[in-house]
């Protein structure tokens, strides 16, 4: 049957027809090239948010200081809470937190020869480098001698490191002496950091700051949790958290502010559910544009199979055995939705890695502060050929039932079809 003659027929029914052909052919391959263009764009969002969480713990929480909402046991409305030495004994008391690193906050004036920078300059420990996965651009990040020696090193942002570099002419900002509040601090890192418009992030060991400005209280402390892998143990060790400083610090453990509480994994999940969704979204876009192009695939073949009525009733008459009519309509169907969908396949998977290509090259698209927005746009290729076969087969069904329709017409009826 799938002889020379039967693929003519079926290239030559086409050829006829070119018009229709094309535009049927361009709605499925717009199909599958917008599919793979929207799962791509999704991936490539996706991969540049959670990119620049890729390098944090994710079992970690940050407490932030804040003011009461709600009056409490004779305390009016609106007083402030700051984080003190009890707060993280209580934290180093429960047997879910694993290390507690407070931050000490010190804004002031970074100078380098005759270039000054406003600066915030906070006091961590080492862990603190993985707890917000800071990424290191040249040198080291604070360790524990530094900790034990109470050492007086400085890591700077980026932002700060070129400025300083472009004012002085120097070639490397590490080793050099920098002046903070008249003190001064040995330059051992640059950091990716977060730069706040013109004041740069500056990191110091947590035990020098504290020896040298005898600070007490904190705008904020974070810490590592053990044994809370999922979003409702989170949730019911946060409130038991909440409800804990809030005996400590005397305020309603109802009010909704006092202190926020920030778990990384519970929005880690977040995210993760935002994206999903999204990913569904783009999903169903894509599969209505597919079911589209297959609806005009069914709609083309109806008009075919009408236009050949009179010479289907003739091959009929003929001898032509049912099975050979059926089979060659639906191989028409087959052809089309085959040839377009491939087209569209490798025009939707051209075109994005021709994109992430640019990307790259590029070093990617970024906010201000060198933080990913959008990364490798690509998609599985598993994917994209699932999706195209499933065209195909959902291609032959559409050409399925006019075909089947018009073997079913006596010879006599066709041959007089007007």
């Amino acid at each position: 049957m799938f002889n020379r003659d039967f693929w003519s027929e079926i290239f030559m029914a086409l050829k006829r027809n070119k018009l229709r052909t094309i535009l049927t052919g361009f709605a499925i391959s717009w199909g599958i090239f917008m599919l793979i263009i929207l799962l791509s764009a999704g991936n490539g969002l996706k991969n540049g948010v959670t990119g620049n969480f890729a390098d944090r713990i994710k079992n970690t929480y940050t407490i932030w200081s804040s003011s009461t909402e709600l009056p409490y046991k004779g305390h009016k409305a609106g007083r402030f809470i700051m984080l003190t030495n009890k707060d993280i004994q209580l934290l180093e008391s429960l047997y879910q937190v694993e290390e507690v690193s407070p931050v000490l906050s010190k804004g002031g004036t970074l100078i380098f020869g005759e270039k000054s920078r406003n600066v915030s300059m906070e006091g961590v420990k080492p862990i603190y480098k993985n707890i917000e996965g800071i990424k290191m651009i040249e040198g080291r990040f604070i360790n524990e001698n530094d900790m034990n020696n109470k050492l007086k090193v400085l890591i700077i942002d980026k932002n700060t490191n070129d400025e300083l570099l472009r004012i002085s002419g120097e070639t490397s900002m590490i080793g050099k002496t920098v002046y903070i509040n008249g003190l001064s601090f040995k330059v051992i890192g640059v950091s990716k950091g977060m730069a706040f418009g013109e004041m740069g992030q500056c990191f110091a060991p947590y035990a020098t700051l504290k020896a040298i400005y005898n600070i007490n209280e904190y705008y904020q402390l974070k810490f590592i949790t053990k044994g809370l892998d999922t979003k409702e143990d989170n949730e019911v060790f946060q409130k038991e958290l909440k409800r804990k400083i809030a005996a400590l610090h005397d305020f309603s453990p109802e009010d909704k502010r006092g202190v926020w509480i920030d778990s990384e994994m519970v929005n880690s999940l977040e995210t993760m559910r935002i994206f999903n969704t999204i990913n569904i979204f783009i999903w169903v876009i894509g599969i209505a544009m597919l079911i589209s192009g297959v609806v005009g695939v069914s709609n083309i073949m109806r008009i075919t199979v009408k236009e050949r009525t009179n010479e289907i009733g003739i091959r009929k008459a003929l001898g032509a055995k049912p099975r050979s009519i059926l089979m060659s309509i639906v191989m028409e169907s087959l052809v089309i939705t085959t040839i377009f969908g491939y087209i569209g396949m490798i025009c939707g998977v051209g075109v994005m890695e021709i994109v992430n290509m640019i990307m790259e090259s590029s070093g990617g698209m970024s906010d201000p502060n060198g933080m990913s927005v959008f990364v490798n746009p690509t998609v599985d290729i598993s994917i994209v050929i699932s999706a195209t076969l499933v065209l195909i087969v959902s291609g032959v069904a559409a050409g399925f039932a006019p075909a089947w329709n018009s073997v079913k017409v006596k010879p006599i009826e066709a041959m007089n079809y007007r």
